[in-house]
C-alpha cells in the first residue's frame, strides 16, 4: 500500500465531515501529511514534511490561519474518539489510559482529556479535547544505510535513537524486512514485539507492512511479556522492539542477550547529549551485546543518520 493510500485509510477513521475534506487534499499534499491533530473549538492542523499547516475549507494545505481554516468542536473530537475505538471504548481501555489508540494500519491516535484515577493509577480517561492522529508510513529502503554499515557482517545489535516522529519505528520496519527477507542473503528468523501495532500493522490476522518471509510477529503484548514469549516459543536470531522505556523491559532484553539473542531496538533520545545521560541506554550499552546505535535527527532539522560506536557512548 502506498503512502497516498495510507493517509486515505487512516482520516476514514474520522467523521464523515472531516474525512471529506481531508481525502479532497492532492496526491502531494497527502504524501507530506505526517500528522493531523483536532483541538475542540480550534482549527485543525496537519504537520507536515515541512511544518504546521492549516487545512482550507475548499480541501487544500496553507500557512495561513484565517476563518475559512477547518475547525472542530467538542461533539466532533467525541464523535471522533469513538470512532477510533470502533464504538467499543472499552476494548481499547488499557491503550487509552496509556494515552494512545491504534487503528487499522498501524495508524496511532493520541488521545488527551482528563485522566480519572484510583490510588495512584489511571483508570479512565474523560473529557477528550485533542486528538493526534499519526499517519503510518512504509518506506523500502529506510534502512538501507544503516543496513551496509550494521549488518553487513550478519546479525547485530542495533539500538535506534531519536525525537518523537524522527523514523524510528518506519526504520525498524525496513530492518525487520531486510533481515529476513532475501534481498540481502540474509534470511535471518526476525521476532518482532509489537505492542502499538505500529510495525507489523495486523488487521483482521493479516500482517499490512512487509516485514520479509522469515518474521514471526506478536501484536499489543507488552513489550516485557512478549519479549519472553519469543525467547520461550520462537528461537529467533533477533528480536525487534519499538520505544524502550521502562526497566521491566530492559530486564526482558537482558534475559534474551543471555540467551544469545541479538536486538534491534528503538529509544526516544533527541541528541548526543541525552544519549550519554539516560541511565536506560547505559545499561544496554554496558550489556557489550549492541554494537551500533544509529541517532535519527528530529523532522525540523531535515532527515539524518548519525552512526555511533557503543563504546563511543559510554564514559
Amino acid at each position: 500500500m502506498d503512502n497516498i493510500k495510507r493517509f486515505d485509510q487512516a482520516v476514514k477513521a474520522l467523521p464523515p465531515r472531516l474525512s471529506g475534506i481531508l481525502t479532497s487534499l492532492s496526491d502531494g499534499e497527502k504524501n507530506s501529511v505526517r500528522e493531523i491533530c483536532l483541538r475542540s473549538e480550534k482549527a485543525v492542523v496537519a504537520v507536515t514534511e515541512t511544518g504546521v499547516r492549516f487545512i482550507h475549507e475548499s480541501g487544500r494545505l496553507t500557512q495561513i490561519y484565517s476563518s475559512f481554516a477547518v475547525r472542530t468542536d467538542c461533539r466532533e473530537i467525541e464523535e471522533t474518539f469513538h470512532r477510533l475505538c470502533g464504538y467499543s471504548v472499552y476494548s481499547f481501555k488499557d491503550a487509552i489510559n496509556r494515552g494512545f489508540i491504534t487503528v487499522d494500519g498501524g495508524h496511532r491516535a493520541g488521545v488527551a482529556g482528563t485522566a480519572v484515577t484510583e490510588n495512584g493509577r489511571i483508570t479512565a480517561v474523560r473529557d477528550v479535547n485533542c486528538i493526534n492522529l499519526r499517519i503510518a508510513r512504509e518506506i523500502k529502503g529506510a534502512a538501507d544505510g544503516i543496513f551496509a554499515r550494521c549488518f553487513s557482517d550478519g546479525v547485530s545489535g542495533l539500538i535506534v535513537a531519536g525525537p518523537p516522529s524522527s523514523g524510528k519505528t518506519t526504520v525498524l520496519r525496513d530492518v525487520a524486512r531486510q533481515l529476513s527477507g532475501n534481498e540481502k542473503g540474509l534470511l535471518a528468523k526476525v521476532f518482532v514485539c509489537d505492542e502499538r501495532g505500529e510495525i507489523g500493522a495486523v488487521h483482521s490476522g493479516k500482517v499490512q507492512n512487509d516485514l520479509g518471509i522469515n518474521c514471526d510477529l506478536i501484536t499489543s503484548y507488552p513489550k516485557s511479556e512478549g519479549i519472553l514469549i519469543g525467547l520461550r516459543s520462537f528461537s529467533p536470531d533477533i528480536i525487534i522492539c519499538d520505544e524502550i522505556a521502562a526497566d521491566e523491559e530492559a530486564d526482558a532484553v537482558e534475559a534474551g542477550l543471555c540467551s544469545g539473542v541479538e536486538f534491534a531496538l528503538s529509544i526516544h533520545a533527541g541528541s548526543e547529549k541525552e544519549l550519554r545521560s539516560k541511565p536506560l541506554v547505559k545499561r544496554l550499552l554496558r550489556s557489550g551485546c549492541f554494537e551500533n546505535v544509529v541517532l535519527l535527527s528530529a523532522r525540523k532539522e531535515g532527515r539524518g543518520q548519525r552512526f555511533y560506536k557503543a563504546g563511543d557512548l559510554l564514559d
